[in-house]
């Protein structure tokens, strides 16, 4: 079994004005990248990508949704630095905590980034607490 099981749930193409990810393909896409990267890392993962009529559209890992893996969850900002450089090492186009909550497609990859970190960490603390 994966470490960290991702289930992307749709029913419609999300709708709203400067969403990070347009479409259940855009979404779909960035997901597979991440999963992609987290693969590479060495980490146990699988993605499913579900339709299910009438359902909002989220991303479940390891049986919760994004947002309750996020609650309580203290996320600290890039800091920018103020120096002059003639490369940026960090590009941010809207703010972490700018984006709208109804939208998972919207979710910036700070956050999802966190949240798949924060689930992996408890799969792998039950893992060897199982093995203890």
């Amino acid at each position: 079994m994966a470490l960290v099981d991702i289930v992307y749930i749709h029913s419609a193409e999300p709708s709203g004005k400067d969403i990070r990810r347009t479409s259940i393909k855009a979404m779909e896409e960035y997901m597979d990248h991440l999963v992609f990267e987290m693969k590479l890392a060495g980490v146990g993962t699988s993605f499913v990508s579900k339709h299910e009529d009438g359902a909002k559209n989220d991303v479940i890992v390891n049986g919760k949704t994004v947002a309750q893996i996020l609650d309580g969850l203290e996320i600290r900002k890039p800091e920018v630095d103020s120096e002059d450089r003639p490369v940026k090492v960090i590009s941010i186009e809207r703010a972490p905590d700018d984006w709208n909550t109804d939208i998972i497609e919207d979710i910036p990859d700070l956050l999802m980034k966190n949240a798949l970190s924060k689930a992996f960490a408890e799969a792998d603390s039950l893992r060897i607490k199982e093995m203890l």
